[in-house]
C-alpha cells in the first residue's frame, strides 16, 4: 500500500472510534456536517537519505480541528480534541500508531506544531486548531 494512504489509514483507524467526533478526509467533508469534526488535511511524505538496507520516510500529518459555537466561548472544545488525539497519535509512552497492516511501521512520532484560529460567520464563532506530526516510517 502507498505510503501515504497506509498512515491515513492507521489515523482514521486509531482515531474513529477513540476521540468522539467525526473524522472527515480533505475535500470529503459533507455540506451538512456538525461540529466539531476533524479533518485529515494533508499528509506528505519524503524520502529520509540512509545508508541502511531499508528505506525512511519522514511523513507528516496535518489534523484540523473544528469546532463551531453560537457564542464566543467555544475554544476549550478544540483544545480537549487536541488532547484526545495526543493521546492517541504521540502517548507518553512512546507506542507508535500501529500500520503494520498496511506494510509500515512507525518508528518515531513527534508533534512539529499547532495552530489556533478563529473565524466569525453568520451564525458560528469557529475555533480550529491544526495540529501537526511528523513521523519516521519504514517498510515491515
Amino acid at each position: 500500500m502507498d505510503i501515504s494512504k497506509a498512515v491515513k489509514s492507521g489515523y482514521f483507524q486509531a482515531l474513529s472510534p477513540e476521540i468522539g467526533v467525526n473524522i472527515y478526509d480533505a475535500f470529503a467533508i459533507p455540506e451538512n456536517a456538525e461540529y466539531p469534526y476533524v479533518i485529515i488535511s494533508s499528509v506528505s511524505v519524503s524520502e529520509i537519505p540512509t545508508t541502511d538496507l531499508c528505506k525512511k520516510f519522514n511523513v507528516d500529518v496535518s489534523l484540523d480541528i473544528v469546532t463551531g459555537f453560537s457564542s464566543p466561548t467555544g475554544m476549550d472544545a478544540a483544545f480537549d480534541i487536541g488532547e484526545d488525539i495526543e493521546a492517541i497519535v504521540n502517548p507518553n509512552s512512546g507506542v507508535d500508531l500501529d500500520i503494520s497492516a498496511y506494510g509500515w511501521r512507525i518508528g518515531e512520532t513527534r508533534l512539529t506544531g499547532t495552530q489556533p484560529i478563529q473565524l466569525r460567520t453568520d451564525n458560528f464563532y469557529i475555533y480550529r486548531q491544526v495540529r501537526t506530526y511528523s513521523h519516521i516510517v519504514i517498510p515491515v
